[in-house]
């Protein structure tokens, strides 16, 4: 199938070589050229396979009218064809350094590991806050707890919640799907319902590559979320009929409302069968 050529704002150079839309495809100024891009090319989210997946553009912001949709179906489709695309990538991403690990582990199992390899073990141990002071069995199954991909419908799903389908104040102001809080109000967004004696803020990027980035990495190495890496873990090897259900009840610290969190992101994915999106394999 042939793609209409995209007709971004921008585009990005790397050593002279132009970076395709895998990192950034500019922006649109309006939802409705965005929904007419996604038109000519038949991209719609029921239909969308692991081969066409690839042509979604990579959007680096919503566009600024997208709070004004009022269609519930068309701000539902834009919002998948817009977020679906950047986290299934971002999965690719920490797939690629999943089977590094994985790799080395194998070639440790049976002699030792030059520098190369031992300096790989050392810098994913510390960009996932691990103690890399012995290389052994052990660092390298909490290696392998950490690095490993976030379902597709648990990713939309709280995305859906916390950016109010893309529509909140703070995904518009600051490309921020997933309302990750910091304590630094010059890296965020205050809260205008902020209570008095709370000094958080929404944490805000230069993208929503960088919010979907920063969540996966929030639940992968954050200690609120170890049950639920160590739940992904098992599911891996016992291959759980429904592993969805069995992850998102480790997911209540994510929000100050806790279980009923959890209710709500069950109801989310249920309703908008969510789950169907986990069709896209990552390898």
């Amino acid at each position: 199938m042939k793609y209409d050529p995209l007709k971004p704002s921008f585009f990005i150079f790397f050593f002279g070589f132009f970076i395709n839309s895998f990192l950034n495809a500019g922006e649109f100024d309006s939802w409705v050229d965005l929904n007419k891009y996604y038109k000519k090319n038949n991209f719609m989210p029921e239909s969308l396979t692991e081969k066409n997946i690839d042509h979604l553009p990579i959007i680096s912001e919503l566009p600024k009218d997208f709070s004004d949709i009022q269609d519930v179906p068309t701000k539902k489709k834009l919002f998948y064809l817009i977020t679906l695309p950047i986290i299934y990538k971002t999965n690719i991403l920490i797939m690629q350094e999943r089977r590094m690990v994985v790799n080395i582990e194998k070639k440790f199992a049976r002699e030792e590991l030059n520098e190369n390899e031992t300096n790989e073990v050392i810098r994913l141990s510390k960009k996932y806050k691990l103690d890399y002071s012995e290389i052994n069995k052990k660092l390298f199954k909490k290696l392998k707890q950490r690095i490993n991909i976030i379902p597709i419908s648990l990713a939309l799903g709280q995305a859906i919640i916390e950016s109010g389908w893309g529509q909140s104040r703070f995904a518009s102001e600051g490309n921020a799907l997933y309302g990750q809080w910091t304590t630094r109000e010059d890296r965020g967004i205050i809260p205008q319902d902020r209570d008095e004696d709370k000094t958080h803020a929404v944490l805000k990027f230069n993208n929503l590559s960088e919010s979907v980035e920063a969540y996966m990495f929030n639940i992968n190495t954050h200690p609120a979320y170890y049950n639920f890496r160590v739940v992904r873990h098992i599911d891996e090897r016992l291959k759980y009929t429904d592993p969805i259900s069995m992850k998102v009840k480790y997911l209540a610290a994510y929000a100050e409302i806790g279980d009923k969190y959890v209710d709500q992101l069950e109801l989310i994915i249920a309703s908008n069968k969510l789950q169907d999106f986990d069709r896209f394999k990552i390898n």
